[in-house]
């Protein structure tokens, strides 16, 4: 059996975890959640959130793959043995990175449309008034939108193609300009608008201002952002070599996702604090309000052209950990070569794509079917989290304390393990279970 290649070293490996994380939901939807709920009290739960659910079960996804050293699917099979049933766990982990990916493409693909438009100009007559319906007419423009959802499924399987070696490439390169070009924005922005009411808003700890919802929001947003459900960690960890410590790798990629989420708050806050703008939860708002209200900072073209990019970058960073689990399940599973499971199953997301491409305004049949919404609603409160509840029961429940603190280089008395065990066993589970009724009661 032909030896299985590994991250070349430890830092490449959290920077990849850290690129899957980082995506729309860093550069938008915490700023967001955390702008409603409060924002200092908000950032403190999240804080604590992350390290009650999130952490716990990203180091069990992690330790489950190297463990197998296989993809999502085979991992938890192997482990399982002859209770098939565990399975399902790798099962909703492919369909949920399948589903996700489909309708991710697109929306990825809209940063590149406006990024292009943004550097030769096109964006500069918009107004606050006409944002909306330029909007609208690229969405319901098919060519467009297929184009798009086209390229970035092709720039995702080119990095795929070639494996670790050419998500590790990708990576070096994408992370650190991610970095930078959150930090030029940012810095833009706070020089016009100032960056006081940004930094209290967001230090300023005042928990009258935090709800019910607001917490199970904040638990909620931790459990998603570290990636956890879609088998993205499972594999990655497959490649992790075993000299390297997965407890310490897990802890870098919590702190260093926070920071990215927390830039983009920095980026964000002094434009919505500065102008006044209305703020909505949808992410249709990246591609409207805001990109008339970047057009009004220093340099205003260019910082809009930017902020557009490093958006792209983030999301291809994602999309990169979407399609892995799926090529790497169908290059192992069906024993065919890895260019051949790659374009397989890029093509095969690609083809679903298509009616999420189509879904809005520029198909009566798709838009009426609503899509891209359904496979949203499905994958966001239906598959990830139930995958992640189980995932926390098979690791805590399941596997042996042998298997697990071989993993973790623990000894099963040492107050670490007990600590994580424990987490893993009762707390996360029981809080992953009250979110997934709170979000069907809603």
């Amino acid at each position: 059996m032909e030896k299985r290649k590994k991250w070349s070293s430890s830092v490449l490996f959290i920077m990849a975890c850290v690129g899957s994380a980082v995506g729309l939901g860093n550069i938008w939807k915490f700023p967001y959640i955390t702008f409603e709920n409060g924002g200092g009290a908000f950032v403190l739960i999240y804080l604590f959130a992350i390290f009650m659910v999130g952490l716990p079960i990203l180091l069990a996804e992690m330790l489950i793959g190297r463990e197998a050293e296989a993809n999502a699917y085979d991992s938890v099979k192997k482990l399982a043995g002859k209770v098939k049933s565990w399975r399902i766990i790798g099962a909703l982990a492919l369909f949920s990175s399948f589903a996700i990916l489909s309708f991710y493409s697109v929306v990825a693909g809209w940063t590149l449309d406006y990024f292009f438009n943004a550097v030769t100009g096109n964006l500069a007559h918009l107004t606050f008034e006409s944002t909306g319906p330029h909007f609208g007419a690229f969405v319901a423009n098919p060519l467009k939108q297929v184009g798009y959802h086209t390229v970035f499924m092709s720039l995702t399987a080119f990095i795929i193609l070639r494996g670790t070696k050419g998500i590790e490439k990708a990576i070096e390169i994408l992370m650190p300009i991610l970095g930078v070009l959150i930090l030029l924005v940012a810095g833009v922005a706070i020089s016009k608008y100032g960056s006081a009411q940004t930094l209290d808003f967001l230090f300023t700890v005042d928990f009258s201002k935090v709800t019910g919802h607001g917490i199970l929001e904040a638990f909620g947003h931790a459990f998603f952002t570290l990636s956890i459900g879609l088998g993205a960690m499972i594999v990655y960890g497959s490649y992790f070599p075993r000299e390297h410590s997965l407890g310490k790798a897990a802890i870098w990629i919590g702190i260093l996702d926070t920071v990215f989420a927390l830039m983009a708050c920095l980026m964000i806050y002094p434009i919505i604090f500065g102008s006044g703008m209305n703020v909505k939860e949808s992410s249709s708002i990246l591609f409207t309000t805001l990109s008339v209200e970047l057009q009004q900072l220093p340099g205003g073209q260019y910082i809009c052209a930017l902020f557009y990019l490093l958006v792209a970058f983030a999301a291809l960073s994602s999309t990169i950990s979407l399609l892995e689990p799926i090529a790497s399940f169908a290059e192992e599973h069906w024993k065919i070569s890895r260019k051949k499971a790659t374009l397989v199953s890029a093509f095969s997301i690609w083809f679903l794509g298509l009616a999420s491409a189509l879904s809005n305004g520029a198909s009566d049949l798709f838009t009426s079917l609503k899509v891209m919404d359904r496979l949203d609603y499905l994958t966001s409160n239906w598959t990830l989290p139930v995958g992640a509840f189980l995932v926390a029961l098979f690791c805590g429940w399941w596997l042996s304390d042998e298997i697990k603190t071989r993993e973790l280089g623990l000894k099963k008395n040492d107050t670490l393990y007990f600590m994580w065990n424990f987490l893993i066993r009762i707390v996360s589970p029981l809080i992953l279970l009250i979110v997934f009724i709170y979000k069907l009661l809603q």
